[in-house]
């Protein structure tokens, strides 16, 4: 009791402290009280269960598979006893035998029967279990020095995973036991893998532990197994152990186990066969702090299962979904996972299947896979676990359902297991409820709220932030107050954010990690977006200054780092891009200049799409990192998925970028063609018009496109979306586009122009524009022609390009009206005026033309024009600000 009076005197003193450190302390005081508990009856045991089984951020990775023969695990000598033991074949047999039997029991028997009991234990319910675990929990008490330390780590574990816990005695001894043992073994003859293996599971079990605290031993012994690891076998433990002290594994230790997996991959030592090692690696590699570290050897790892898919069980078919969603490749897989998928489905049509299924879903089984899900979404058991939550936000996420009904019952069960689980507020599970709102309402633009759960989870982040220990965490801060300035729903919400978050982001800047900016800078992005579109109040403006400045600061420190990985980088990116304020800081440059010096050898699919919404939101181009991208897509052309291609394409293009390799494109073409039936219409349409810029657009893929099947397609896809708003227009303007470019670059194909209906439509509802720039210049050019009858003002070509001057001029080089009679056009000039605006130019390289204006130009002078251009940077330079400067520029452009 005196170590707990003299934590709280601690608690008290420090109250407001914050940072991992206090993390660390909090876990010493629950294992303080861990200690001075004791063992009761089966109350316990329920109890510890329903923690474990619903436990949302559980990260316990088995040493055994479910269908492992326990008894057969440690004992083969024939021993009568043993034997005996062995027979039983439930619960009742094994209680009796033990009564009759137990004073004959050595220590090997007391462990033997509890694999025994892990064995056939079958009913948690069941009223023998504590008579059971009493009597064999006794005699382990008497047996305890006679074990040796792989009968102690086998006796914790499945002693744990059968729900005794850690309060009590004998369970606190072995673990001590077993941890001094580890602590006091050199590292030269280390404690082996299987133990290791079965005490990190057992420690990580329901959490009890802060786990640097409690396994900074193992580490030596780790690192010699990476080091002398020559089986697949000891690969496989090697795995879960690592799995399992997480926390203490560094980038370096990390890179020697890569390197190792890489040369087992190399000699076959892990191949297609040796599915359970796979698949312990990729959970392995694929945990979230580090998977984007490992993208192209998940990649390889994922590549051996391809032969063996249909040998895989559902759960693991559905964490191989779940990588591939994430890192989108290999292409090989999608094929053979989609059928996999679907035939379970079918058989089994379950919420999970189908979330499995959804990275693979096509355009086309859109409309249906909604139907479907609407049925799973309002039967009786559609959140009978935490994990149908996670499952059926990510089946209304990728579907981007915009039924109001629907989301709002999604969102009702979310709220209801919310009231029904008060206690777990205090775990901060709300949290990953509150991260997926955020970016299902995203996703919907904004345009879908669902005002009861906003306001309770507003109310419960509220509630950590001022009174709980995880308000003083910077990275659970963050998460907590993203949601608060997103929604609001405090006091005085619509003028300012609340003191004590502003006060917080402020003591806290200089701890915010990378991610904890993000979700700062995404929650401020939302309340500017949804509550103060129209109009910023006065103290809210001094708020978002500050932060701005925090942010910054954190920024510019994160940058100083010298090993600085993409990830990182792009996440630096997307922070910064959330705030316009942001953006136009130096901190931004600064960081798009970081482009120039990353090593871009593993970079992968994901890393690459990241890059791309970067530069494509923000306009701005870096020459390094799109020619680093386009080379990725030539050596690993196979494994690149269609929509990754168009992505990169079209950033490409957008920036006027053309990349080195012409064999780049060829090879983006075939990409395309491969994932045809696979990628969004808008997709193929934006990579497409990309190729035609780069006159790479193969002639069988313009067939592909430009007919009745495609088309049809489209329309389908429009009557689907989500977004009625926008998306469709977006769309028809993209065909429209693409239409025009084919014919005028490729007539060769014979697709005819189609859309001059819609275009003339159009440009009945466009107005005409309007601005400074553009009307300096139409008054100069009256004064140097003398009349403003020898031009016209935003001439509509027969393709639909708009032309902001255009004016005639004859042989002799003198302007004239424009010509009705079409016969004498080969003896006249037609001179086309481009108005250049900032955005016709990266924002970050006012050198840099942008694609489309490149295409519009080439476009123009295949009609027959001259083009000439007029940049607006220019034009407002202080070297031309007077009239008569600008008139003379006029004259010298036009050679008059």
């Amino acid at each position: 009791m005196h170590s707990i009076k003299r934590y709280i005197c601690f608690h008290k003193n420090y109250r407001r402290a914050n940072g991992p450190w206090f993390l660390k302390y909090r876990c010493v005081y629950h294992s303080i009280l861990l200690s001075e508990k004791s063992f009761s009856s089966t109350a316990w045991l329920r109890k510890s269960n329903d923690i474990m089984q619903n436990n949302a951020f559980k990260k316990v990775y088995d040493v055994e598979s479910s269908n492992f023969n326990f008894k057969s695990l440690l004992y083969t000598e024939d021993d009568e006893i043993i034997a005996q033991l062995n027979a039983c074949s439930n619960e009742g047999e094994l209680l009796a035998f033990i009564k009759t039997s137990e004073h004959k029991f050595r220590p090997i028997h007391f462990v033997q029967s509890i694999l025994v009991l892990k064995d056939v234990f079958q009913d948690l319910d069941s009223g023998l279990m504590d008579e059971i675990l009493k009597k064999i929990l006794r005699g382990l008490t008497l047996s305890l020095n006679s074990l040796n330390i792989i009968e102690k780590s086998c006796c914790y574990l499945y002693l744990r995973k059968i729900g005794v816990p850690n309060t009590n005695m004998v369970m606190q001894q072995l673990l001590l036991n077993a941890l001094k043992c580890v602590r006091n073994t050199s590292s030269d003859e280390p404690i082996s893998l299987n133990v290791l293996s079965r005490l990190g599971v057992a420690i990580n079990t329901g959490q009890d532990f802060h786990v640097p605290t409690v396994c900074s031993s193992f580490i030596p012994h780790i690192v010699y197994h990476i080091k002398y690891c020559n089986t697949e076998e000891n690969l496989r433990m090697l795995s879960i152990s690592i799995i399992n002290l997480q926390q203490l594994i560094t980038s370096d230790i990390l890179e020697i186990f890569k390197t190792k997996v890489n040369i087992f991959i190399e000699h076959e030592i892990v191949n297609s066969k040796t599915i359970k090692t796979v698949i312990k690696l990729l959970h392995l590699l694929n945990l979230s702090v580090w998977s984007h570290k490992n993208g192209q050897l998940i990649r390889d790892l994922m590549l051996l299962l391809q032969p063996n898919l249909s040998n895989l069980t559902i759960i693991d078919l559905k964490a191989i979904s779940r990588i591939f969603g994430y890192h989108l490749e290999p292409a090989s897989l999608i094929d053979p996972l989609k059928s996999l998928l679907t035939d379970l489905f079918q058989n089994d049509p379950q919420s999970d299947i189908l979330a499995a299924y959804m990275p693979f879903l096509e355009p086309h089984r859109r409309d249906a896979i909604t139907s479907v899900f609407k049925n799973l979404l309002f039967s009786s058991m559609s959140m009978q676990n935490y994990n149908s939550a996670a499952e059926h936000f990510q089946i209304i996420r990728t579907l981007k359902i915009s039924d109001s009904k629907l989301c709002d019952a999604y969102w009702e069960n979310v709220l209801d297991s919310l009231k029904i689980d008060q206690d777990k507020d205090k775990e901060l599970r709300f949290l990953i409820h509150c991260h997926r709102y955020m970016h299902f309402n995203n996703n919907l633009g904004g345009s879908y709220r669902f005002l009861p759960l906003e306001r309770r989870l507003t109310q419960v982040a509220m509630e950590a932030i001022e009174n709980d220990i995880n308000g003083c965490i910077p990275s659970k801060f963050a998460r907590l107050a993203a949601f608060v300035l997103a929604y609001g729903h405090t006091p005085f919400g619509w003028k300012k954010f609340p003191n004590i978050i502003l006060s917080k982001i402020i003591s806290m800047s200089d701890q915010f990690n990378i991610m904890d900016c993000l979700y700062l800078s995404r929650g401020i992005q939302i309340a500017l977006e949804l509550r103060f579109r129209n109009m910023i109040p006065s103290l809210l403006g001094f708020q978002l200054a500050t932060i701005d400045s925090v942010l910054a600061d954190c920024v510019e420190r994160h940058l100083e780092n010298k090993n600085l990985s993409i990830f990182e980088l792009n996440t630096i990116m997307r922070t910064l891009g959330y705030k316009k304020s942001l953006k136009e800081k130096y901190i931004y440059q600064a960081a798009l200049e970081r482009y120039n010096l990353m090593d871009y050898d593993e970079i992968n699919s994901r890393a690459i799409r990241e890059m791309a919404y970067n530069f494509s939101a923000s306009n701005c181009t870096v020459p390094i990192a799109l020619e680093a991208m386009f080379t990725y897509i030539e050596k690993h052309h196979e494994h690149v998925i269609g929509e990754t291609v168009e992505k990169v394409l079209s950033c490409a293009f957008n920036q006027g970028y053309v990349p080195k390799s012409e064999s780049v494109l060829g090879k983006a073409a075939t990409i395309l063609k491969r994932d045809f039936k696979d990628m969004n219409g808008l997709s193929i349409v934006q990579a497409c018009m990309a190729l035609c810029y780069y006159k790479a657009m193969p002639e069988d893929l313009i067939d592909m496109v430009f007919c009745v099947k495609f088309i049809q397609r489209i329309e389908e896809e429009i009557q689907m979306c989500y977004s009625k708003a926008t998306y469709p227009e977006r769309v028809l303007n993209s065909i429209m586009k693409l239409n025009r470019t084919v014919c005028l670059d490729y007539p060769e194909a014979n697709v005819p122009w189609f859309q001059q209906n819609y275009l003339e439509a159009q440009l009945s509802k466009k107005p005409t524009p309007q601005c400074k720039f553009g009307d300096e210049v139409k008054r100069l050019l009256k004064a140097v022609l003398s009349s403003d009858s020898y031009f016209s003002c935003n001439h509509i070509t027969p393709y639909g390009y708009q032309i902001d001057f255009v004016i005639h001029f004859d042989k002799n080089h003198k302007p004239i009206a424009a010509p009705v009679e079409t016969m004498i056009l080969d003896r006249i000039t037609k001179v086309a005026i481009l108005l250049l605006r900032l955005d016709s130019f990266c924002k970050n390289d006012l050198t840099a033309l942008r694609g489309p204006e490149h295409l519009r130009t080439k476009h123009l002078e295949m009609m027959g024009y001259k083009v000439i251009h007029i940049n607006e940077h220019d034009w407002n330079t202080k070297y031309m600000n007077s009239p008569k400067t600008k008139t003379n520029y006029l004259k010298c452009l036009l050679q008059i």
